[in-house]
């Protein structure tokens, strides 16, 4: 009997288990994990058409904040074992996406991305023309530590200009500042992650199993605390050494 194409994919995801992490062989079948939503690029392309804007007007920013939710949506709907992503009030009445998965799938999803006994994430969608303040970052990670602290633990900020103190491609950020202190903090008391996008990263999501790559990179600098901002999921070595060693590698 011929093995359809859902069985033949949760087969090559369930090779995952007994893959190391760091494995060439697993680099390529994570993969199967992320598989974008094909109407996905459509809102890619209307982002970098608003981004083009000089001086976007007021309702041109709203609808901005919109597709950038609608583009939130549509990636995190492909990993595997989603179930379902719903809209999370906090205390502090500002809304954020709550997702959530089940099933042997997802369960390969959580191992991935080192969230152990949790099962859930929380993304909050950021549109502004500014960074992520301190502020906002020790919100998220309030909502994290008091309010779902038995189920989530991942956060994730969805932005267009990242966070106040994270590293950007102009070079090595030799200082632990703003809300990226905030952040190392925040694991080190916790060994709960939260993690930044920036456009950059969003643009990247329209590639098969670009979000679970994205994530996992970004969790690892934490731990790691390079400096560097990471680099695009194409690059599948990601070496961070000087010019003198890089070509013994």
């Amino acid at each position: 009997m011929e093995m359809d194409s859902k069985q033949a994919a949760k087969n090559i995801i369930e090779a995952l288990k007994y893959l190391n992490h760091n494995s060439p062989e697993s680099n390529e079948v994570i993969n199967w994990t992320y598989t974008p939503d094909i109407r996905l690029s459509d809102y890619l392309n209307a982002l970098k058409c608003y981004l083009k804007k000089e001086k976007p007007t007021a309702s041109e920013r709203q609808k901005a904040g919109y597709l950038l939710e609608e583009i939130l949506t549509l990636s995190f709907k492909g990993l595997a074992g989603y179930s379902e992503i719903k809209s999370y009030q906090s205390s502090s009445h500002q809304y954020d996406f709550l997702i959530s998965g089940d099933g042997a799938n997802w369960d390969i999803i959580c191992n991935r991305l080192f969230l152990e006994n949790y099962r859930g994430i929380v993304v909050e969608a950021k549109a502004t023309e500014e960074v992520v303040s301190i502020a906002q970052f020790s919100r998220l990670c309030s909502v994290l530590s008091l309010e779902l602290f038995n189920t989530v633990g991942l956060g994730v900020f969805f932005t267009l200009k990242g966070a106040a103190g994270f590293p950007s491609r102009n070079g090595r950020k030799k200082c632990i500042s703003d809300a990226r202190l905030c952040q190392l903090l925040f694991y080190a008391r916790h060994k709960k992650n939260i993690v930044v996008f920036d456009k950059d990263d969003i643009f990247e999501l329209n590639e098969n199993g670009a979000l679970i790559h994205i994530l996992i990179r970004k969790i690892k600098e934490i731990e790691q605390s390079s400096g560097l901002k990471n680099a695009p999921v194409a690059e599948l070595v990601d070496i961070d050494l000087p010019e003198r060693l890089k070509n013994l590698i």
